[in-house]
């Protein structure tokens, strides 16, 4: 076969195959637990402003805390890399910093990342001075009802309303206050608020001996009040079905800003009133759970992931994720954006809480705080005088390498 033939052959060939086709944009893979704003949107949005860089594709985490933890950190140790960028509970900053699963957060991105975050949220996710993930929501919880229930309850909602002033007027009026817990995080976040509202502190403190504040007066004040709602048949343990339980019943529910967009309020939202967090004694102390943008260490592309967080993170991916979904972005100059001001009604009340607000505590072995805690406040029928001292020895023995 001569060489003229070859080389003929060659660009008929060439000739039948066109032109090249020009790459198409990178799949950057999206991880998020159970969330009540539309990320679908959001991944689009950033999507088409990447020029045809990447198009962000989402993939659901389960519901569970639990589940959702394990998943996770499964796939995070074994160097999957078909994760690109995940929501991450602000509560799991300390333990993933420290299994050196996250990708460093880029020099250049450290600042727009941190700046005009609400102090607790930037706290949440720093370890060791580090900044470890990109802060994005951070709701504060609010106290809801429908209608009238407030005034027929007896309450002020023009004051601040204290814990036993609710429980007081639910009773009096006959309704129930529910605690929401979408994904098992909440009983955690409600006990952390009672505590430290009560003037106390859950933990603080790092590596296998922290302080645990349990076991004190401001514990005990958190037990009596889980012990009168429980006893009073004010309400029962923590649920997911709180949204449910008010659309059909109305009464009370203590529960996070995105709690307007829970699905099962949907039809009674026009008859939804909120007011700030009930306060244990003279000062404010909601919870507030938040979730970071995160990188894994092993995902393809760092940069390309880096990318797409700094645009969900943007003025304008967190004006919408606020007034499509409820959530309080973690950036607090959100709330000057001129669709914030127009379209989130709970602005009056979110922008002051988030000056107070709680994160949980920052602890490598939180997973194992939060079960310590779960075994030991639940059922809410249990919880009596012994419960701090209990519950004191459990989130020991859990933080120490214990069983919870």
């Amino acid at each position: 076969m001569s060489a003229a033939f070859v080389a003929a052959v060659m660009l008929l060939v060439a000739a039948c195959a066109g032109p090249a086709e020009e790459p198409g944009p990178t799949t950057l893979s999206w991880y998020v637990g159970p969330e009540r704003a539309d990320v679908e949107s959001l991944a689009e949005s950033c999507s088409d402003a990447s020029g045809g860089r990447y198009r962000i594709e989402i993939e659901r985490l389960p519901d569970d805390v639990e589940d959702r933890h394990a998943e996770l950190v499964r796939r995070l140790l074994a160097r999957d890399d078909s994760i690109d960028l995940f929501s991450m509970d602000m509560a799991w900053s300390a333990e993933l910093a420290a299994a050196q699963v996250l990708a460093p957060v880029p020099e250049d991105l450290k600042q727009p990342f941190a700046q005009d975050v609400v102090p607790a949220a930037l706290e949440a996710t720093t370890v060791d001075g580090l900044l470890v993930a990109a802060p994005w929501t951070f709701d504060p919880w609010l106290l809801w009802w429908r209608g009238n229930a407030a005034e027929r309850a007896g309450l002020d909602t023009t004051k601040p309303i204290t814990w036993d002033d609710l429980l007081a007027g639910a009773e009096l009026s006959g309704r129930q206050v529910l605690v929401d817990d979408p994904d098992g995080e909440g009983l955690a976040a409600w006990v952390n608020a009672l505590v430290v509202g009560a003037g106390g502190t859950l933990l603080e403190g790092e590596g296998r001996s922290p302080d645990v504040g349990l076991d004190s007066a401001a514990g005990e004040e958190a037990a009596g009040i889980v012990e009168y709602l429980a006893e009073a048949r004010l309400g029962g343990d923590p649920t997911a079905e709180a949204g449910a339980g008010l659309a059909r019943r109305g009464g009370f529910v203590v529960a996070p800003s995105s709690f307007v967009s829970d699905p099962d309020v949907a039809t009674v939202a026009g008859d939804l009133q909120w007011a700030p967090y009930p306060q244990v004694a003279d000062t404010p102390a909601a919870p507030a759970t938040g979730a970071a943008l995160a990188v894994p260490l092993y995902a393809p592309s760092t940069s390309l992931s880096y990318e797409a967080v700094s645009c969900l993170t943007s003025a304008d991916s967190l004006a919408a994720l606020m007034t499509g979904s409820g959530h309080s972005a973690a950036r607090a100059t959100t709330y000057d954006a001129q669709d914030v001001v127009a379209g989130y009604p709970l602005a009056d009340v979110t922008r002051p809480a988030l000056e107070t607000a709680l994160a949980l505590p920052q602890t490598p072995y939180w997973m194992r705080v939060r079960a310590a805690l779960e075994k030991t406040w639940t059922p809410l029928s249990a919880v009596g005088s012994s419960t701090p001292d209990l519950s004191q020895k459990a989130v020991r023995s859990a933080v120490a390498g214990g069983l919870p």
